[in-house]
């Protein structure tokens, strides 16, 4: 298969518009069909109208918040002649009414509402887009199933299909820990108890008021939905796909938590389409990191000139599929470098890519070839995870020490060195028959690439709670010692194993600090060879060639419009001898003030997260969010106390929350709950 890109001219087209307007910022109230008033604020061209308009819409309070953290791009979209609104969602900042939790139905009707009223406003030309990373790119989805007629098309960056099993909360069917689903709802916690902007007036108190008293912690409904089911369905796009019916430009990345749903939803959609997938964790493209941050924005320009000015920028006359090859030596500790390239192709899945087979067998070896059948062993360890940070990487940082951990209680299987070259993307997959010695266990597969200095690169993981082995819906315990097969779908990725190198997976029974342990001691048992065919399966692409990649040019976009700084992120661990547990502790600062209102933020996180491996059952997670916005009237407080822990048969949660104005208490509440473990 050829190479799609061009290759006279590689650099990619300037966006059509240019950023020729001035900006005035204004505030908005948009009426839903229920009365109720959400807010916006608005960066509005100066000149002749109308012009399109492009919504984000989330909970994070662009009265502060977002709006330093995401304002560049607003900004910058702007001034290429457009209407750019950060849309608050029921409940949250300037909006009014009550938010009990993320997604819900309502939510979706609401921006269905707001698409349809911004489209009636004298300054706007009827076409509107949605644009968003994380919550704002599920929301422009989510929007999208409910087709309103003004939408005309969307960008989601980061966002989901499927709230089960490519969310922040189970995946695998184990339970995430303590980046994802308790900091979170932590944090959100503090952020829905914030006060709404200045400039609401007479509603100010009242607004205010109503949010505090209507503030939940998410957690609780997700902890009362251990197993897919109802509850995870109307927010999840998957496997309904035609319901989109406006083009949708999917942008992902391999080091993302949603790298998943991004490369199903571009396979999936039936509208017109495009999808970048890069090289970065959660971080905006334009200073995304592991890797080089790339040019996005003005790709962004040109896919909303195309739909919503009716201009021919060429951006559909491109490969639909971009997408970054990642290779050896692209996880170092600064995470700003990384070896590989861009390549294109104008469909996904391709037509001529091929599996590749490594069997399980002797010696802990991958061999292409089936032996003679045997079986190895090991050991759950509950603080297996740190030497190989799957997730926010940049903060659980790891040393020899911690990988030596790993290594010593992981069971691991590796090649020789390889005589060719081995391009992969996609998912690949593990083949396993297995038996434990508990009724609940999880299994944690990562993939190595192994240079021939001996340092190693994570090109891959999965995750499955082995109760969930025939179904997310309807668990079911393992029976001690009984063989079972195991197809566990390690996440998306893209990788170039070059001739030398050798691969490696290791299995283990956590990834800690990452997830929940699983409650009860286990000894875990492999079985490979003839009879067995336990086996890794990498998915093969033909080889591209960096002399024929796509380029982005220089970024455009202005860092310093708006600017939220970020302290370095703190992290220990420690191993009490005495009791045998371990912790880690995590912490960060950020701090960002608005030039055009005069509002500062100053928002504090410290975590702690303590596990045992004499007592796997019982771990404790505490969380704190402390955020204070700071105006030229008041200094507001929402201080978020939270705490998750567990025992054999279940998880106790317990929130408090003080809100303060001006070092005086105004609000006071607490929440705590305890819930059934659901053979999690």
């Amino acid at each position: 298969m050829k190479d799609t890109s061009n290759q006279s001219d590689r650099r990619l087209p300037k966006p059509h518009s240019q950023p020729t307007y001035n900006l005035t910022v204004k505030d908005w109230r948009i009426h839903m069909r229920d009365g109720i008033r959400l807010y916006a604020k608005a960066w509005h061209p100066k000149g002749d109208g109308p012009f399109p308009a492009v919504i984000n819409y989330d909970p994070y309070r662009s009265s502060d918040w977002r709006t330093m953290s995401r304002g560049n791009f607003f900004h910058f979209l702007a001034r290429h002649g457009y209407v750019v609104l950060h849309l608050g969602v029921r409940g949250t900042d300037g909006s009014e009414g009550n938010v009990s939790d993320e997604y819900p139905l309502q939510e979706q009707e609401d921006g269905y509402d707001a698409v349809e009223w911004v489209a009636a406003q004298s300054w706007c030309n009827g076409n509107v887009g949605m644009i968003g990373t994380s919550y704002a790119g599920f929301t422009a989805v989510q929007v999208a199933m409910h087709q309103p007629p003004h939408l005309k098309a969307i960008i989601p960056l980061y966002a989901t299909d499927d709230r089960y099993t490519d969310d922040v909360h189970y995946n695998g069917g184990a339970l995430c820990a303590l980046f994802d689903l308790a900091g979170w709802a932590t944090m959100m916690v503090s952020m829905n108890a914030l006060p709404p902007p200045e400039s609401l007036g007479e509603d100010y108190e009242r607004v205010w008021n109503e949010h505090l008293e209507s503030n939940s912690p998410y957690q609780l409904n997700w902890l009362e939905n251990q197993t897919d089911g109802p509850y995870w369905r109307p927010a999840s796009l998957r496997p309904n796909f035609d319901l989109i019916k406006c083009p949708v430009f999917v942008i992902g990345a391999w080091r993302d938590f949603y790298r998943n749903s991004a490369m199903r939803m571009y396979e999936h959609l039936t509208v017109p389409k495009k999808l970048l997938m890069g090289p970065w964790g959660h971080v905006f493209p334009d200073w995304g990191y592991p890797g080089q941050p790339i040019n996005f924005m003005p790709q962004a320009v040109r896919w909303f000139d195309h739909w919503l000015k009716d201009i021919d920028t060429g951006i559909m006359d491109e490969p639909d599929f971009t997408a970054f090859m990642r290779e050896s030596s692209f996880t170092k500790p600064d995470f700003k470098s990384g070896l590989g390239y861009w390549r294109q192709v104008n469909a996904w899945p391709l037509k001529d890519k091929s599996k590749k087979r490594f069997f399980l067998s002797s010696q802990q070896k991958l061999q292409a070839e089936i032996e003679e059948k045997g079986s190895d062993t090991y050991i759950y360890h509950v603080t297996v995870g740190m030497g190989n940070p799957t997730w926010h990487a940049h903060i659980a940082k790891c040393g020899e020490k911690e990988r030596n951990h790993d290594e010593m209680n992981s069971l691991s299987y590796t090649s020789g060195p390889l005589n060719e070259r081995l391009e992969i993307m996609g998912h690949p997959q593990l083949k396993l028959i297995y038996a434990a010695t508990a009724p609940v266990v999880n299994v944690f597969v990562k993939l190595f690439d192994i240079a021939p200095d001996g340092t190693s690169d994570i090109v891959s993981w999965g995750t499955l709670n082995v109760t969930h082995r025939d179904s997310h819906t309807n668990p079911k315990p393992l029976t001690p010692g009984e063989q079972v097969e195991l197809n566990i779908d390690l996440d998306a990725t893209s990788w170039i194993f070059h001739p030398g190198h050798n691969i490696k997976i290791t299995l283990a029974g956590s990834d800690f600090p990452n997830f929940w342990p699983s409650p009860y001691p286990a000894e875990n048992t492999i079985w490979w060879g003839k009879g067995y065919e336990s086996c890794l399966i990498l998915p093969i692409v033909p080889e591209s060639h960096p002399d024929k990649a796509p380029l982005f040019g220089e970024i455009e976009m202005s860092m310093n419009k708006y600017e939220l700084k970020y302290s370095p992120a703190k992290s220990t661990l420690t191993h009490n001898l005495q009791d045998g547990k371990t912790t880690f502790q995590f912490s960060q600062n950020q701090k960002g003030k608005l030039p055009e209102d005069g509002v500062s933020l100053v928002f504090d996180e410290d975590s702690s997260f303590t596990v045992s491996d004499s007592n796997p059952a019982h771990a404790l997670l505490k969380n704190i969010h402390d955020i204070q916005v700071i105006t030229k009237n008041s200094r507001s407080r929402a201080l978020t106390n939270a705490q998750l822990e567990s025992d054999e048969d279940n998880f106790h949660i317990k929130f408090d929350l003080v809100v303060t104005v001006d070092e005086k208490e105004k609000f006071k509440r607490s929440w705590s709950r305890s819930f059934k473990r659901n053979l999690v």
